[in-house]
């Protein structure tokens, strides 16, 4: 399939007075998020300035019959967890973590966690009386300041997020690509980079789709997701976002750690240094001419599927890929058939992935970067060989 067309001389003067159009609007989406770009490198820099990583044993010997655990947990206005090293407060990703150590449903105690004072007792007093009779364990304990945002198997690599992001942007612009987009959370960053040039796509049932082509990357330092990087694809149409399948999803997982975290920084460095080498490498890939073809060709191919829109929503929906409330409100966007959401034309797997990005565009960033994935998933059935 061929991905550009040489038509006559006024086309081509109208396509590219639509390709200005839409580049002005793709930098001028760049510029209104520039603020939110810097705030997520601010802010992953000044948390990391108060990293704090503990070696602690969860639960006791229960063949020496030691019910006095080392660690115990109690609730002020936040369940606490307290350590030699002093009361820390429990973020609800580490409740969740501590849940699954100690078999208790996490959901529950997230909620507890997060509700009214009896409730943090019952949370604190639950986690106390699972840790008195659970065989114990060496975990990794990380907290920014005092707060624990994750408690780790001991074997987790420790991975130095702010030079990662680093490499990745750097090669990114090296490709001639911009920082589009960041965001970072309690427990995850992500990174969005895209070519200021768009690439054009003519589509037989969906007509020409102008695309940005890029890669995104994400980390989180407290197990709430490998270090993970996929091509990215913005319709400058509409601006709606897509992620592809990942090429890179290192677990977090090595040798286990010494009692004493400072012995393992030589083996903190050497591993972030290897995975700053694999993410510059990756990158690289992610922006060769090769792969962005590929992507061109694989959009090409989801115009000519035929889909039933009403049946795949549903099955997004018994999946729970996609919410009841999401399912309706994408097939609203489906059914309005604008232009101006990247839907248009036939009924087919790409306009379908569109529908589920147009929405994906007001949701949380959180939210919306799962849809991404969501929608990037459904294009795994375009064969292209």
């Amino acid at each position: 399939m061929e991905v550009t067309v040489m038509p006559n001389t006024a086309t081509v003067q109208k396509q590219q007075g639509l390709n200005q159009v839409v580049i002005n609007k793709v930098e001028r989406m760049i510029e209104g998020k520039q603020q939110g770009i810097m705030a997520t490198i601010t802010r992953l820099l000044e948390e990391g300035k108060i990293a704090q990583d503990f070696i602690a044993p969860i639960g006791v010997n229960l063949r020496a019959k030691e019910h006095q655990p080392v660690i115990s947990f109690q609730a002020q206005d936040r369940v606490q967890m307290n350590l030699p090293e002093g009361n820390f407060n429990l973020h609800g990703n580490a409740i969740s973590q501590i849940s699954e150590k100690m078999g208790v449903p996490a959901k529950y105690l997230r909620e507890l966690s997060a509700g009214d004072a009896w409730q943090k007792q019952l949370c604190a007093t639950i986690l106390n009386e699972h840790s008195g009779w659970t065989n114990r364990t060496r975990v990794l304990i990380r907290a920014v300041g005092m707060e624990v945002r994750g408690v780790l198997s001991d074997s987790y690599r420790r991975l130095n997020a702010v030079d990662i992001l680093t490499a990745f942007i750097k090669e990114a612009q090296n490709r001639g690509a911009v920082v589009s987009d960041a965001y970072m959370n309690d427990t995850k960053v992500w990174c969005e980079t895209i070519l200021p040039t768009p690439v054009e796509i003519p589509t037989r049932k969906n007509g020409t789709v102008i695309i940005f082509a890029g890669a995104r990357f994400s980390t989180s330092d407290y197990g709430n997701g490998s270090v993970d990087m996929r091509s990215f694809l913005l319709n400058g149409a509409c601006l709606n976002g897509m992620v592809r399948e990942s090429v890179m999803r290192q677990v977090h997982l090595g040798r286990c750690l010494p009692d004493s975290i400072d012995l393992s920084k030589k083996t903190y460095e050497l591993d972030t240094r290897t995975t700053v080498s694999a993410v510059t490498d990756l990158t690289r890939g992610l922006y060769s001419r090769d792969n962005i073809m590929q992507k061109a060709i694989e959009i090409q191919g989801a115009s000519e599927i035929d889909v039933d829109f009403d049946k795949e929503l549903k099955n997004l929906v018994q999946r729970g890929a996609l919410l009841k409330n999401e399912g309706r409100e994408v097939e609203k966007l489906l059914m309005n058939n604008n232009p101006d959401d990247g839907v248009t034309g036939g009924a087919t797997l790409w306009k379908l992935t569109q529908g589920i990005t147009a929405f994906a565009r007001e949701q949380e960033p959180e939210r919306s970067r799962e849809l991404h994935e969501i929608s990037g998933q459904l294009m795994s059935r375009v064969k292209t060989n």
